[in-house]
């Protein structure tokens, strides 16, 4: 079969490198860049996935979420969280690629051909995987994903702090959060995700640490769910963000994105595309699951009250890859967590909608 794939992120080069014969449309002219994401994946899942280590740039075993006014909790990782080289990540999975087409920008699929901005058209073929990433401007069509603006630079600061730091202030982010991760020794990567004022916020935030940046921001769209209900349409597949398939509650899709496109490449090589469905089908539940606390969490601003009557707790982060079940776990074993379940309770009451997202 004659398979083209629209992008060369992870997901789209876990596809081309497992199926083994496709054509990439990369609109960029060099694969791994311009950057786009903080680059954190738990430990456990790097290794899974086979992420060489020479591509971890540090290694993280504890997390602070605070408002940066004074209020904390505290996690220690079980199984640690890897800060990688993610432009690296991306060579690596094309040194696998033998065909990718720099600088065309996919603009249309229709009818198995393949448009670009430069006027040429590519095709026919079988399929044609659509990884466009969090940009979802062909994903689009298929099915709605929360979308807000993300910020990020990396600034010198002697502010002291260790691991990675997420805030959830509202001066700093109404609708998400903002983060503050260690990179080395007085070097750390600021960043937020927000619906307006994105390069404001992040200069606020330069500011509480005292940083002075290094190198120019980056960012792009932050993703937080729901997944598409179907991954195969047609001749048309989806992997990775364009999918939808990204963890609600704190916008992280690497793993995920490589765990697609190697799921998505196995099925369509068996000559069964909607395989592909059905081996990702409890993940996605999970992260619908995920999203409807991403509603009740950040949609009402819980996890300010959360983070206000669990002050100074301690507890372990038992499941990097699913933040819900770190959060549940952490509740039971804390009485004071009563208080913020009736809380989740109260809200789920008045707004039945969102357990339609299931």
């Amino acid at each position: 079969m004659k398979v083209a794939v629209v992008g060369a992120g992870p997901a789209g080069l876990a596809f081309a490198g497992r199926y083994g014969d496709a054509e990439v449309f990369e609109e960029h002219l060099e694969v791994g860049l311009p950057r786009h994401c903080t680059s954190l994946v738990s430990g456990r899942s790097a290794q899974a996935v086979g992420i060489p280590a020479r591509l971890v740039l540090n290694k993280f075993d504890e997390l602070v979420v605070t408002d940066l006014e004074g209020r904390r909790i505290y996690f220690g990782v079980r199984d640690k969280v890897y800060l990688i080289d993610r432009p690296g990540l991306e060579r690596w999975l094309a040194e696998r690629v033998p065909n990718i087409r720099l600088g065309e920008k996919v603009t249309a699929v229709r009818s198995g051909y393949v448009y670009t901005s430069s006027g040429r058209r590519y095709g026919p073929y079988d399929y044609v995987v659509v990884a466009e990433g969090s940009a979802r401007k062909l994903s689009s069509a298929y099915g709605h994903v929360v979308r807000l603006p993300g910020l990020q630079v990396d600034v010198k600061s002697d502010v002291g702090l260790r691991g990675i730091t997420v805030v959830y202030n509202q001066k700093l982010s109404k609708a998400y959060f903002s983060w503050i991760v260690e990179i080395d020794k007085g070097l750390y990567r600021l960043g937020l995700a927000d619906t307006c004022c994105t390069v404001d916020k992040l200069r606020k935030l330069v500011k509480l640490v005292r940083g002075t940046p290094v190198g120019k921001p980056f960012g792009g769209g932050v993703l937080a769910g729901p997944p598409l209900k179907r991954l195969v349409e047609g001749r048309t597949i989806l992997v990775g963000d364009a999918a939808g398939l990204v963890k609600p509650l704190s916008g992280g899709g690497i793993i995920l994105a490589l765990r697609s496109g190697y799921a998505a490449a196995d099925a369509l090589a068996r000559g069964r595309p909607l395989r592909y469905e059905e081996d990702t089908l409890a993940t996605r539940l999970r992260l619908r699951v995920a999203f409807a606390a991403f509603r009740v969490l950040y949609g009402e601003r819980l996890v300010d009250r959360l983070l206000a009557v669990l002050n100074g707790g301690d507890y372990v982060a038992v499941d990097y890859d699913d933040h819900l079940k770190t959060l549940l776990a952490a509740a039971l074993t804390d009485p004071r967590a009563v208080v913020a379940l009736k809380e989740a309770l109260r809200y789920l009451a008045g707004n039945r909608d969102v357990l339609h997202l299931l």
